[in-house]
């Protein structure tokens, strides 16, 4: 026992030593840029525009531009932002026309799911015109995708500061940029519907009086559940 003490001493004064040392603090600076640092994607407001062609002689829309204003419709539900507004000529030779045209055409968009309170009405100044159209359009938003070095100017084998090399992360960006459906989610979140809490209330009020909480199942479906899990 005697014989062990001088090593135990020595070791539990390591071991001191060691609660004693302190490594010091990582120097200060800017924190490492991401790939989406070094890859911005871009978001640009941009407008849609769709030019309905009015002649002085027409009274209602043609069957193209029917179709025309279907997909129009369909294109600021999908990513439409704002009021979607018809702009009719004023003082062109086919005034009266585009101004019965606008009203087919608000119907139209009507039809095609737009509802008459997302729809502006206003006029644009198209004197000593003869046959000036119909605009309608909306405000959207693009992505513009990052510019992306080529690897064959990059030496991948050797990063000096062992960081990724200069276009690392920029084709997923540049991925990113061409598949998202709405570009402006890139700079703001979307506001939250309202949750629906009728279905948690009532499986709640059935489970504090011991009533089942899950829907009945009949013999052909718990026949199947089990084949399945088989």
């Amino acid at each position: 026992m005697n014989s062990r003490l001088p090593l135990l001493l020595l070791g539990v004064s390591a071991l001191g030593g060691c609660a004693t040392f302190a490594l010091d603090p990582p120097p200060e600076g800017p924190p490492v840029a991401t790939a989406a640092d070094r890859h911005e994607i871009t978001v640009e407001q941009t407008a849609a525009r769709l030019e309905i062609q009015v002649a002085a002689t027409d009274s209602a829309l043609s069957p193209k531009s029917r179709e025309d204003l279907n997909a129009f419709a369909s294109g600021y539900l999908r990513y439409g932002h704002g009021a979607l507004i018809l702009s009719a000529p004023e003082g062109s030779g086919n005034a009266s026309a585009a101004a019965s045209i606008a009203r087919d055409a608000q119907a139209a968009l009507s039809s095609a799911g737009v509802s008459y309170s997302a729809m502006a009405a206003s006029t644009y100044n198209a004197s000593d015109v003869a046959e000036a159209p119909l605009i309608v359009s909306f405000a959207r938003f693009e992505a513009q995708a990052p510019e992306c070095a080529p690897l064959w100017e990059q030496d991948l084998a050797h990063q000096s500061n062992n960081q990724p090399w200069e276009s690392f992360g920029c084709a997923t960006q540049a991925n990113l940029a061409a598949l998202i459906e709405d570009p402006r989610d890139l700079t703001q979140a979307r506001a939250e519907d309202a949750r629906d809490s009728g279905r948690r209330a009532t499986t709640f009020g059935a489970y504090r009086e011991g009533e089942q909480t899950h829907a009945d199942r009949t013999q052909d479906e718990r026949i199947t559940i089990s084949n399945a899990v088989q």
